[in-house]
């Protein structure tokens, strides 16, 4: 729960702070609260940072993609995927326009041209689907293996068939020292640097 939906159903600041006091509430987050004897949800710190972006606005009416709003994505999402072990020290979202949130955990990369077909929804979050998140790794020329990692493990799942995938990472090979591979090749390669 979000300051501003406490505040929407009569819950105000004095009162929070009262039932945080009291321990009926935990403040998890700036302006964000989660409600005692409630499980924690999943991914509680990308989470905290999704509320934030439009603490009005409920989150179950949220679709990542509103002029207020964002979508989980590079190593962030990767993490809510379940996908290989690439470090996520800070949390990403993909937002629309410049926005003034901040914090040391919080990378904010704005992005206008992001479409329904690139979000998917998981665990209540929108989220960049596998094969943008993929993509977004290797434009940010993430280490190698580690994106080689997310790759098998997204394989493995089936969540991307490396066939149909391959024509669309072609232009990143360049960035890993493979200036002629094709696709395909750039993909092999990616896996077979991740660990074991």
């Amino acid at each position: 729960m979000t300051a501003a939906g406490a505040n929407a159903v009569g819950v105000d600041g004095s009162a929070r702070r009262r039932l945080v006091c009291e321990g009926a509430l935990d403040a998890v987050g700036p302006g964000v609260y989660l409600l005692d004897g409630f499980p924690e949800p999943s991914h509680l710190e990308i989470r905290v940072a999704w509320l934030r972006l439009d603490p009005a606005m409920p989150a179950r009416e949220r679709d990542g993609l509103g002029t207020n709003d964002g979508v989980v994505s590079h190593r962030s999402a990767c993490v809510v995927h379940g996908l290989g072990d690439i470090p996520a020290p800070t949390v990403e979202l993909i937002v629309p326009r410049r926005r003034r949130i901040t914090g040391p955990w919080l990378r904010l990369r704005v992005r206008t041209e992001l479409s329904v077909c690139e979000v998917t929804m998981l665990d209540g979050l929108p989220v960049t689907t596998v094969a943008l998140t993929i993509i977004d790794l290797l434009r940010d020329r993430a280490d190698g293996g580690h994106v080689g990692g997310v790759i098998l493990d997204a394989e493995r799942r089936g969540l991307i068939d490396p066939d149909q995938f391959a024509p669309r990472v072609e232009k990143f090979a360049p960035s890993y020292a493979m200036p002629r591979a094709s696709g395909r090749d750039l993909l092999s390669v990616l896996v077979s640097m991740a660990a074991p």
